[in-house]
């Protein structure tokens, strides 16, 4: 079984990013410059870092509610396959293969009566690859997906929806299309699959995050769209390039957060009228550089332990030094809301 977590530097690390989670709470909110269109800059502090093994495409978490420190991050390589980590940085999977273009991931899910998390992504041929993580033997399978329309013509895909016994994804088509598929283990050698949606989209989309029943998508050039599975444009921003996003919560403002590689900042939008509210820079923190060149980026809002990321955890590979930089999400919603959530008890680590 896995348990080598090294918790002195766990400790050294969550005594280290507590710090510098009420140094930001405490800093002053007005901002003092702005950026791009006439945006306030806000700034959160890096709280931790670590070099993965090769330059990162994507990122997504894959929390344990039930053990949060065991909570594991992976990350789609350059040079193909992918790898997962701990949070101290410690590479406890490496996995050969394709080079995955996005990645959609589930903490559990059910196969064959058990539960083991799941990643899936496009490889560069347009086909959704399917790998399930056996953890305690460090070790990944890839399984068969039962769907021939999803062989080719994949330029990404994300996580749709999760319930209990199934997995939805969004997948984005080379063209100006989309899809929701809903994937099931029914026992066979292959896992099931069933389109459930099929829309039209407003551009050829990279990349997307799920928003509360609709997807929000981007394109090189194409700004962001959110989109609905029955097509309906709600909301659009053009004219920026943004290939990595996420949506997320804080302190109850539905928000997309993008990339910004060319600025070195971290786009803040309304989830829903995709109005720029803000960006976000990171600033150097205790033994961690400031970002300078974001690209992947993944959150969690689940806890990871601690006391800095016992209210989830974001992550952004940094293009400039080719390093993971890891924010407490606490955090960053407080840089961004200007609030500080109620204190939460310290989780066991």
């Amino acid at each position: 079984m896995i348990r080598s977590f090294r918790p002195s530097l766990r400790h050294a690390l969550m005594a280290a990013s507590a710090g510098l989670a009420l140094a930001a709470c405490e800093a002053p909110e007005e901002a003092e410059e702005t950026a791009l269109d006439g945006r306030p800059i806000q700034s959160a502090v890096v709280t931790g870092v670590f070099n993965p093994a090769d330059g990162v495409d994507t990122l997504a978490f894959l929390p344990d509610p039930d053990a949060p420190w065991t909570g594991l991050l992976a990350a789609t390589l350059e040079g193909g396959g992918f790898d997962v980590y701990t949070i101290d940085g410690e590479r406890i999977i490496q996995a050969g293969g394709p080079r995955l273009r996005s990645l959609a991931a589930a903490p559990v899910f059910e196969l064959r009566g058990e539960r083991f998390p799941l990643l899936l992504g496009p490889d560069n041929d347009g086909a959704v690859r399917s790998f399930v993580m056996l953890v305690e033997g460090r070790d990944v399978v890839e399984i068969p997906l039962d769907a021939e329309e999803l062989t080719s013509g994949v330029a990404g895909m994300c996580l749709y929806r999760q319930g209990i016994g199934y997995l939805d994804i969004a997948v984005l088509r080379a063209d100006e299309r989309a899809e929701v598929w809903r994937l099931t283990d029914q026992g066979q050698d292959a896992l099931a699959l069933e389109q459930r949606e099929a829309f039209a989209l407003p551009f050829p989309a990279r990349a997307c995050a799920a928003a509360n029943g609709d997807i929000v998508v981007s394109g090189p050039g194409a700004g962001l769209a959110r989109v609905t599975t029955g097509g309906e444009v709600t909301a659009s921003v053009s004219g920026e390039n943004i290939p990595n996003l996420i949506h997320v919560d804080l302190m109850g403002r539905d928000l997309v957060v993008a990339s910004l590689a060319s600025d070195g900042l971290l786009g803040v939008y309304d989830a829903r009228s995709l109005e720029p509210l803000s960006a976000l820079e990171l600033e150097a923190g205790i033994n961690a550089p400031a970002l300078e060149r974001p690209g992947a980026i993944a959150v969690s809002e689940e806890s990871y332990g601690g006391m800095a990321f016992s209210s989830g955890i974001m992550a952004i590979y940094d293009a400039n030094d080719a390093r993971i930089k890891l924010v407490a999400r606490e955090v960053v919603s407080h840089a961004v809301t200007g609030r500080r959530s109620e204190p939460a008890a310290e989780a066991e680590s």
